[in-house]
C-alpha cells in the first residue's frame, strides 16, 4: 500500500456519528475488490460496525445527492460473528440494505468486489467471491468520475452510550480496475480515513488492518505498521 495522504479529521463516538480507517483513490476508477476477513469478534456497543469496499458516496449522485454501492461485512449490536451484506442508495432515494449471510466466523475470509459493467457505462454491480449478488444498477454520470473506497467503519446509532464500537478487518490484494480493459492491478495513489479511536496498520504494499484502538490497536500493532500520518 503507497502514497498514503495524512488522516481526515478526527471523529468521535457520540450519537449517530460515523468513524472510519481505510482508504479511498485519488483517481476514477472501474471498480474495487479486496478479501476481507473480521480478525475479532465485534463489540457492538450500538449501531452497526462494517468492512467493504464501494464506489460513490454522499454527494456523488447527479446533482449532489447521495449514491453509492458497497458489498462486505458488518455486524450488529449482540453479534458474536459478522453478515454479508451489500448496501445501495440510488439517486433520489433512501439507501437499501441486503443481507445476503449471516453467521460468518472471526477469520473467514471472503473476496469482495464492486465494478462497472463491461460494455454498460454508468451500471454497477457487487460481487462476492467471483459471483454476482446484486443486480446492475444505473448509477447517472458516475462512468469515469466515480473514486473507490476500502474502508472498516462504525456508526454509532441512535442509542449510543458514547462508547466506541469495536471491530478489526483485515483488507487484503486491494485492488482497482482501469484502463479501457478494465485490467485489475494492485491499489496505488490512494489517500488515508483515520478518525479517532480508529487506525490503519499496513500489513503488506497490498493490505492493510482497519481496527478500533481500544480493542485491538495493541495487538495490531505487534504484527503490522501504522500508517504514516
Amino acid at each position: 500500500m503507497c502514497a498514503l495522504a495524512g488522516p481526515a479529521p478526527a471523529g468521535i463516538c457520540g450519537l449517530g456519528t460515523y468513524s472510519y480507517a481505510g482508504v479511498e483513490s485519488r483517481v476514477a476508477t472501474g471498480g474495487v475488490s479486496a478479501a476481507i476477513a473480521s480478525v475479532a469478534p465485534p463489540a457492538v456497543r450500538g449501531g452497526h460496525v462494517a468492512g467493504w469496499v464501494g464506489v460513490g458516496g454522499q454527494a456523488e449522485g447527479p446533482d449532489g445527492v447521495d449514491a453509492w454501492l458497497q458489498v462486505g461485512l458488518n455486524a450488529l449490536p449482540d453479534d458474536t460473528t459478522n453478515r454479508v451484506y451489500y448496501e445501495v442508495t440510488l439517486p433520489g432515494r433512501q439507501p437499501v440494505y441486503r443481507e445476503l449471510r449471516g453467521g460468518v466466523p472471526t477469520g473467514e475470509r471472503h473476496r469482495f468486489a464492486v465494478a462497472e459493467v463491461p460494455n454498460r457505462l454508468g451500471w454497477w454491480r457487487a460481487w462476492v467471491d467471483g459471483s454476482p449478488v446484486s443486480p446492475a444498477f444505473f448509477m447517472p454520470g458516475s462512468h469515469g468520475r466515480w473514486t473507490a473506497q476500502v474502508l472498516g467503519e462504525s456508526w454509532a446509532g441512535n442509542a449510543s452510550s458514547g462508547r466506541c464500537n469495536g471491530y478489526g478487518y483485515s483488507f487484503g490484494q486491494v485492488m482497482l480496475a482501469g484502463g479501457k480493459k478494465r485490467l485489475w492491478r494492485p491499489a496505488s495513489k490512494l489517500d488515508l480515513f483515520q478518525d479517532a479511536n480508529y487506525r490503519l496498520f499496513r500489513l503488506s504494499r497490498s493490505g492493510f488492518l482497519a481496527a478500533a484502538v481500544d480493542t485491538l490497536a495493541s495487538r495490531a500493532a505487534a504484527v503490522a505498521t501504522p500508517a504514516a500520518p
